[in-house]
């Protein structure tokens, strides 16, 4: 098996890996600019939401988001179809290693980081309800104590 690898040219480590991947993309094409501001607006989007937006408000977001992965193939397809329309070269094979990295991978890192973010959000808000729970308890204790000695002292005064 080393034998044919050995024999193969092009990258072999993950860094000639990515180089090849930068190398071959031609950043000044409008198509991969738009792609790139798409994906800066999603992560504007998601920071902006994830700071004041509603619970349905992100889950709906998010959902968008993983609409456009699930539906990844088909554009991967349709890319491939109709790619001199918009772009100087085919950058969608088979594979769909282009689609894959350009535009689902930082979509589900959005996604991810929401649902981090949410579960963080959770957790703090099952910490305070867990606090005022305690808190509760305890002045529950402390107007039963407060009752008791006021009844003992009535207690005392009709003895007396």
């Amino acid at each position: 098996m080393t034998h044919l690898t050995y024999a193969q040219v092009g990258p072999q480590t993950p860094t000639e890996q990515i180089q090849a991947f930068k190398a071959a993309i031609t950043w000044s094409e409008p198509f991969i600019q738009c792609l790139l501001a798409f994906q800066a607006v999603v992560i504007i989007t998601a920071i902006a939401l994830t700071k004041k937006g509603g619970l349905y408000t992100r889950m709906g977001f998010m959902i968008i988001l993983a609409i456009i992965v699930r539906l990844a193939e088909r554009l991967n397809v349709m890319g491939n179809s109709r790619w001199k329309e918009f772009a100087t070269q085919n950058y969608f094979d088979r594979g769909g290693i282009f689609i894959g990295i350009m535009l689902c991978a930082p979509l589900l890192c959005v996604c991810f980081g929401m649902l981090f973010a949410m579960f963080r959000e959770a957790n703090t808000l099952l910490v305070d309800v867990k606090a005022m729970k305690i808190k509760a308890q305890q002045e529950q204790q402390q107007q039963k104590k407060k009752k008791s000695k006021e009844e003992e002292k009535k207690r005392r005064k009709k003895k007396d």
